[in-house]
């Protein structure tokens, strides 16, 4: 059985490791709106040089080393077998997110699915 300082612990990585994916998908709007960005047109180097000219890909890379360090805090107090599953709790934030966020739609079968994940994350962490 989990104690709730893990709990929280596990849902706080959850928590990073969604707001990393929301901000690398502001990272990937923001590329879109830079005119010929391709890496065909500007080259490989242009292309990637440009791509760490934007200032939410060094905060989404942030984020993920503090979910990093934390993920490796957690697995030295938790099993693998019980913490990653938490883990499935991104593919519920961040959907949800991103509706807020980006305006994203999300349909009933990913609602079914989110319930889903959370019944099973509850039947896991008992």
């Amino acid at each position: 059985m989990l104690m709730t300082i893990q709990v929280v612990q596990l849902i706080g990585f959850a928590f990073l490791m969604s707001l990393g994916q929301l901000l690398l998908k502001k990272t990937a709007l923001v590329i879109s709106n830079i005119d010929n960005f391709s890496i065909q047109s500007l080259g490989l180097y242009k292309s990637i040089s440009l791509l760490f000219q934007i200032p939410w890909l060094y905060l989404a890379l942030l984020i993920y080393l503090f979910a990093i360090t934390l993920w490796l805090y957690i697995l030295q107090k938790v099993p693998l077998s019980i913490a990653y599953p938490f883990s499935a709790l991104a593919m519920i934030i961040v959907p949800v997110a991103a509706s807020q966020i980006f305006s994203e739609r999300l349909s009933f079968s990913y609602w079914v699915g989110a319930i889903l994940i959370i019944i099973g994350i509850i039947m896991i962490a008992r």
